[in-house]
């Protein structure tokens, strides 16, 4: 077979590469008649034999070859995977493998071949290359190929789209009547070729100063997972109303009225690549959450799908991953593993803080609506006091606890183990990463109806070196106040909380929603909680 070399790269139906120059190894073709009367081809294109091995796998019925060296191992099509923001259609998203991010790629997509309507159990090629590796998501494995003594075709890239570059050549085998496409590793890493790392030195060091540990916030951006450190963020909270603005145009889809303060607020999602875009105008769910940050042109509210949890981490748990095919990668600094070992995408709040159309969207907002020399004041005042971090929380009212005393929150688990002792308010025994923690339902310590909701969320706490539980309803926001706001509770009870609730708070905090409106919040005292357990038990 040769085909004419004139024509660009294409995949036939077989699923070869047709239109580059292919000569043969043992001769058949390739008679003294033929050399005579055809000058001899570029040296690129002249076929070699190649003593390493391959792998094989197969896509439909084309077959594909990856050089042995680069290919660690084949395992399952994972039952996760991790959208990434951005991403092509061909980039699935991240897996977990054993503690390693790696991004997966569909090679079916990638090459452009039709959908397979076919359900069959798939296989993933994992490939590495220096400190990263990738998987190619194919139909089924084929075999190990030996190329000594096979006829190899190199081809030279003959357009600009990927799948022209990351084949290779061809083998073949059984005088050419078996056609291999050999895949580039290289090329699919997007790496230049440099020598295996072994990336292990210095992990030990690392373990034994791992620094202070961090919190971030995690939330929804529509199918992708993202974080934030806490430290960059200065409050999280119910989208409020949004006002039509001039302002409104790209990503900014209104504004909103921050006690005084008015801020453009980003849809995040649409931001972040995805095109289901909000619309101005239209209603969106109650449950919609918002950011704040505050960039050195003003705050921005950055509107999110849903607060997941605060994931407690040490800088050394951010595990790097091969940005492929990410154009907005500046914006992530790497991915967490939340407590079901799920992929969470990192963002880097200083890239946040500098985003250029965040801080036109400030500036501009500012320039429209400044604000006044009161609230400046008030502003500055509140900046230079102490900040404290409360997470709010709902079972029949609305409470509040410190995030220092708060180790993670987390959905209710639906396989609690039921323990070997008979408690109203014990809802069970939940395994956490080998951690058996109890669970305390306060609504039945306290004698409360019990919820309606399915959703509910677990507040993870420690005491006396020992971890439990608080099963609320929902957990609502994240406020970032001031000392000055917190206060002793009275003696009498304002909040319209039974008696026995209001024995076990310890404070009150003061304070005013995104509509102006002021609220008292409980703060819930969570030695006082155990005590009352232990003292009912």
């Amino acid at each position: 077979m040769k085909p004419d070399t004139s024509t660009p790269l294409k995949h036939g139906a077989q699923g070869l590469p047709e239109g580059q120059a292919a000569c043969s190894a043992d001769g058949a073709e390739g008679s003294a008649a033929v050399r005579q009367a055809t000058a001899p081809p570029p040296a690129a294109e002249v076929p070699r034999y190649h003593t390493e091995k391959y792998g094989s796998l197969l896509i439909g019925d084309s077959e594909f070859a990856i050089p042995v060296a680069a290919l660690q191992e084949i395992v399952n099509e994972p039952e996760h995977i991790s959208p990434v923001p951005l991403a092509p259609a061909f980039m699935l998203g991240l897996f977990n493998l054993r503690g390693k991010i790696v991004p997966v790629i569909d090679l079916r997509r990638l090459l452009e071949f039709p959908a397979s309507d076919t359900v069959h159990a798939r296989k993933v090629a994992i490939i590495e290359h220096g400190e990263h590796c990738i998987g190619l998501l194919f139909d089924r494995t084929g075999e190990v190929l030996n190329g000594k003594g096979v006829a190899r075709v190199d081809f030279r890239p003959n357009g600009d789209g990927i799948k022209d570059v990351v084949i290779d050549g061809v083998l073949k085998f059984d005088g050419g009547e078996r056609l291999v496409q050999i895949l580039d590793p290289h090329e699919l890493l997007h790496l230049e070729k440099l020598p295996r790392a072994a990336n292990e030195t210095g992990k030990e060091g690392v373990k034994l100063s791992r620094g202070r540990k961090l919190a971030c916030v995690s939330f929804q951006t529509g199918h992708t997972t993202c974080a934030i450190d806490l430290r960059y963020v200065k409050e999280v909270r119910t989208v409020p109303a949004l006002e039509q603005s001039l302002l409104a145009g790209g990503n900014v889809i209104g504004t909103a009225n921050l006690r005084g303060v008015i801020l453009p607020v980003i849809d995040f999602r649409g931001f972040m690549g995805d095109d289901a875009k909000f619309v101005l105008g239209a209603t969106f769910p109650k449950e919609r959450r918002m950011l704040i940050i505050e960039t050195k042109e003003g705050p921005v509210g950055l509107m999110v799908f849903s607060i997941d949890s605060i994931l407690p981490y040490f800088e050394d748990e951010v595990l790097p991953f091969a940005k492929l095919a990410l154009p907005r990668g500046d914006l992530v600094n790497g991915c967490l593993l939340d407590k079901n070992n799920q992929i969470v995408m990192m963002l880097d709040p200083e890239k946040l803080l500098t985003e250029p159309s965040f801080l036109a969207a400030a500036k501009s907002c500012q320039e429209v609506f400044p604000p006044s020399t009161a609230e400046q004041d008030a502003v500055e005042l509140e900046a230079r006091a102490a900040r404290r971090t409360f997470i709010k929380f709902t079972f029949e009212k609305r409470f509040a606890l410190d995030t220092s005393r708060v180790s993670e929150v987390i959905n209710r688990p639906g396989d609690l183990l039921e323990p070997p002792f008979s408690l109203s308010f014990v809802e069970g025994i939940l395994n956490l990463r080998g951690e058996l923690i109890t669970l305390f339902n306060p609504r039945v310590l306290y004698g409360l109806p019990p919820a309606s909701g399915q959703d509910q969320k677990v507040l993870i706490f420690s005491h006396d070196s020992q971890k439990f539980g608080i099963l609320v309803d929902s957990v609502d926001e994240i406020i970032i106040t001031t000392e000055n706001r917190v206060a002793e509770l009275k003696a009498l009870d304002q909040q319209n909380a039974s008696r026995s609730i209001t024995e076990d708070v310890t404070g009150c905090l003061q304070h005013k929603t995104a509509d102006g409106r002021h609220e008292s919040i409980l703060i819930l005292d969570t030695t006082a909680l155990v005590d009352r357990c232990f003292q009912s038990a």
